[in-house]
């Protein structure tokens, strides 16, 4: 399908991107939009109920607040009228019931979120920090669960945010206290930023539903056209494409902010905090981890597709893979109240190390998250010219019928409501894919209600492996040159910052031209270069620049957000180390550490003068 031929409702989302204020999408978008938020919506009014009585028995107990009661009943009643009031609208969710639905619950939404907004107003007292603390952390809160429940449809969730936040800033505002500044400045800043990933989450659901849609229109193509068979094979390739090209562009999209918070993050951490600050920090860095995890599932999954994962085969002992893994998964077993066993074994295997940790680390994190009582079991048997590795569970179990049907990406089993917390459905279809990678095919049993296993098999090695090497101690970056080049400033800032931590000298550059200019003045040792950089040009293509003009070779690092096939396989192709946003700090400075000490042993330089002269 063309640019020409795309649907209307993708079309229209750009231009609605374009207005001021947002407006409901055409009846048959917003129908799905709807359902989107139907399914979480008695879980989000139940949540604001308690969390609201929660508030007021804090503010009761307090102090002398006797209106914090009767707010929490009104806003009781609120929530319990929204969330009755929808079943009384007949075909709610039907394309000519779905904007009724849409204007109704955003009404309700404004109400409660103005009931929030109310008691802000009333308690927000600065003298009392503990009353502003609980305030401040439930409004945050609902505004977050807000962003995750009703973001399907933009206009719903800016009916929340705005009556609930725009009181704490007047609040902030009327105290007329210099000291306060900061959370008058920041308070706009919270609504803005809930406000753009409200659009970004609409505008990735909007491109789901829209390829959801299409993809039902071609089933039924296909259907009626059963004698094209080439035809239809080609438009199906052509969906899957558009399938991956989505993801990719989500992926990046998600993958920037991400990237920049990673790295705040770890700035805020070095700075003086208190215990409930520490606390909060602990959250947000668990939230961020876990969506971390899903796009490296994602970029897992993309860099099957783009075939440039190559096994390297060498012998290895499996025990100690089984007890790092154990170590790993046993403590989140124990949270569960589940028990985690590993059967020990001497057996030695010729394969990738990395790929095997990879395929077990997806089928035990899958046998915990679908295991509610018992226990997983590791365990490995020996079948003559090769072993059978095995990750055994009494969870759910799946029906005969699902054994194929659950190694396709993005289908998962008993999770309707497409929790988060289950995961995107992709770790069997990466373990799918690592076992073809590998030569090799994962076979399931299992009995529903009872538990499953998982096997796959491994050739045996007949020779002793090599000691795995010493482990050098990290080298310390004081005083190391590094320019940093990306066009985002909120990633050259929190890069900066990091780097700084580390003692190291920065510079940072926007561009390929800002970055040529300054090596007049500043010769780096080590470029960190985003990949998509401004004029169309990318890391790669400024750091062939830098390097021709310095006439010598400079260690880089490729930092990208793209999981797209094409720019795996070229990125691979060129050999640069290359690193996927978010990135996690160790990891970057694990990266530069092994890439200094290559270029060490390789004779380039360190900081910024030849390694001979340096010592």
């Amino acid at each position: 399908m063309t640019a020409d031929q795309a649907p209307p409702r993708v079309r229209e989302d750009r231009s609605q991107g374009l207005r001021l204020l947002p407006r409901f999408d055409e009846p048959r978008l917003l129908a799905a939009q709807m359902a989107l938020i139907d399914q979480s919506f008695g879980i989000a009014m139940l949540g604001c109920s308690l969390a609201a009585f929660i508030l007021a028995a804090g503010l009761t107990l307090s102090g002398d607040r006797p209106g914090a009661l009767p707010w929490a009943c009104a806003m009781a009643v609120a929530c319990a009228v929204a969330y009755f009031g929808r079943l009384a609208l007949t075909g709610r969710l039907t394309e000519a019931g779905a904007a009724r639905y849409a204007r109704g619950m955003t009404a309700m939404l404004v109400l409660i979120g103005a009931l929030w907004g109310l008691v802000a107003w009333l308690y927000l007292d600065v003298r009392t920090p503990a009353v502003v603390i609980c305030v401040l952390s439930l409004i945050a809160g609902m505004s977050a669960a807000a962003l995750a429940v009703f973001s399907a449809c933009l206009p719903v969730a800016i009916g929340f945010f705005v009556p609930s936040i725009v009181p704490v800033w007047i609040a902030f505002l009327a105290t007329g206290d210099i000291e306060y500044l900061p959370m008058f400045l920041g308070t706009p800043l919270y609504l803005f930023v809930l406000i753009m990933f409200a659009r970004n989450y609409s505008r990735v659901a909007r491109h789901a539903i829209a390829l959801r849609f299409e993809n039902v229109e071609l089933i039924s193509q296909l259907r009626e056209q059963t004698a094209r068979a080439e035809a239809a094979q080609h438009e199906a390739e052509q969906a899957s494409r558009a399938k991956s090209v989505f993801l990719a562009s989500a992926s990046h999209d998600l993958r920037q902010p991400l990237h920049a918070m990673g790295l705040f993050l770890v700035s805020l951490g070095r700075t003086a905090l208190d215990e409930r600050q520490r606390q909060l920090l602990a959250h947000i860095e668990a939230s961020s981890g876990a969506a971390r995890e899903m796009l490296n599932s994602l970029l897992d999954f993309s860099k099957l597709e783009a075939g440039v994962i190559t096994p390297r085969p060498r012998p290895f002992r499996l025990q100690p893979l089984l007890h790092k893994l154990e170590n790993e998964f046993a403590p989140q077993a124990d949270a569960r109240g589940l028990v985690y066993r590993t059967r020990d074994t001497t057996t030695t295997l010729y394969g990738d190390p990395t790929l095997v940790e990879l395929v077990l680390r997806n089928l035990i994190a899958n046998a915990i998250r679908y295991t509610r009582h018992g226990g997983v079991l590791v365990a490995c048997r020996q079948r003559r010219l090769h072993a059978v590795i095995e990750v055994w569970d009494t969870g759910i179990g799946i029906p005969a019928a699902q054994h194929r049907e659950i190694f396709r990406e993005f289908h998962q089993l008993g999770n309707p409501e497409r929790d988060q917390r289950k995961g995107l459905g992709l770790g069997l279809a990466i373990v799918d894919g690592l076992a073809r990678t590998m030569r090799t095919r994962v076979t399931l049993g299992s009995r529903p209600g009872r538990g499953s296993v998982f096997r796959f098999g491994m050739p045996l090695a007949w020779n002793t492996p090599e000691d795995t090497p010493r482990q050098l101690a990290p080298r310390g970056l004081d005083g190391l040159r590094v320019l940093v080049i990306d066009d985002d400033e909120a990633i050259r800032t929190a890069m900066s910052e990091l780097l700084g931590a580390w003692q190291c000298e920065c510079r940072t550059a926007e561009s390929e031209d800002e970055a040529l200019a300054m090596l007049a003045a500043f010769q780096p040792a080590l470029v960190l270069a985003d990949y998509r950089l401004r004029g169309h040009r990318t890391g790669q293509e400024a750091l062939d620049a830098i390097r021709q003009q310095l006439g010598r070779h400079v260690p880089a690092i490729i930092i990208t957000g793209d999981t797209a096939a094409d720019r795996l396989r070229s990125a691979h192709a060129a050999g640069t180390l290359l690193l996927h946003k978010p990135v996690v700090p160790q990891e970057l400075h694990a990266a530069i550490d092994s890439l200094l000490r290559e270029a060490i042993a390789q004779g380039e330089t360190r900081h910024g003068q030849p390694q001979a002269e340096a010592e």
